[in-house]
């Protein structure tokens, strides 16, 4: 059993828990669409106050919903192909290995060093599960998650790219499409419009992270324009059946979101060769 962490109020570590009680938060309102049931026991491993990471009801169905779709992503990716490879850029405090893993696929966790340091105080170590403390933009992580030509590659990067120079997305997508022939890629993202809104959010809560910078509007004619490697993009423009549960109001206003892109996910399609 892990010891108690404690975290201190302005450090980069309390940004993690945003997310992390969003998920719990989400968890608790709707277990049974929200299965993090994992992140309780994180946050039952760290001295804070969770209660400063309240950003209420909206985000926490956000935080639960960007998990609950990567999984169902991830799982669609290993019923074709068992023993993928996952890779979680950004992966922070996500649990999402324990809802996924079938027993032969690998996991690679990355995050900068520190954020992995810390993510070691309070994970169990698992099999076939690599965690690699790198900024995603040092693109030498694709030579250490133990790819070789012909292993089938799925990459999530949920609430990550926000807050990367535009150039910098660009980039790392090119990059991707060339490392991994055949590899899926699945994000999310916002427009300009929300991105702003969001950073407001973020403000209020007392929080000092880094600022967002990243938007798009069209993800499936922008995408394609950042590396010749793109094969198709599929935006996520409606939810779930199961999401009919929510509260009409946050029903109706995840759906505007997806519909008309000012929040929602992408599934990227890289060429084969």
């Amino acid at each position: 059993m892990k010891e108690k962490v404690t975290i201190k109020r302005g450090t980069p570590q309390e940004t993690l828990m945003l997310p992390l009680y969003g998920r719990y938060r989400a968890n608790q309102m709707y277990p049974g669409l929200f299965r993090d049931t994992t992140a309780k026991e994180i946050i039952d491993r760290i001295d804070y106050s969770m209660e400063r990471s309240d950003m209420g009801k909206g985000p926490q169905f956000v935080y639960g919903m960007r998990q609950d779709i990567a999984e169902r992503m991830a799982k669609e990716f290993l019923a074709r192909n068992p023993d993928g490879i996952l890779v979680n850029i950004g992966c922070g405090l996500d649990t999402i290995f324990d809802h996924i893993d079938n027993g032969k696929c690998r996991m690679v966790s990355m995050d900068f060093p520190e954020v992995i340091e810390f993510r070691r105080k309070l994970f169990d170590p698992r099999d076939r599960e690599t965690c690699i403390g790198k900024d995603a933009n040092d693109h030498t992580w694709m030579d250490e998650i133990g790819y070789v030509p012909g292993d089938r590659v799925f990459i999530m990067v949920l609430g990550v790219l926000f807050y990367f120079d535009p150039d910098d997305v660009r980039k790392l997508i090119d990059a991707i499409g060339r490392r991994f022939p055949g590899a899926t890629l699945v994000f999310d993202y916002e427009n300009a419009r929300m991105l702003a809104k969001s950073n407001r959010a973020v403000v209020k809560t007392g929080n000092k992270g880094a600022w967002m910078r990243f938007s798009m509007e069209d993800a499936g004619k922008e995408v394609p324009a950042f590396s010749g490697t793109v094969e198709s993009v599929t935006v996520m423009k409606e939810m779930p059946p199961e999401y009919d549960v929510l509260p009409f109001l946050y029903r109706w206003y995840l759906r505007r979101c997806m519909r008309n892109e000012s929040m929602t996910f992408a599934k990227v399609r890289f060429r084969e060769t």
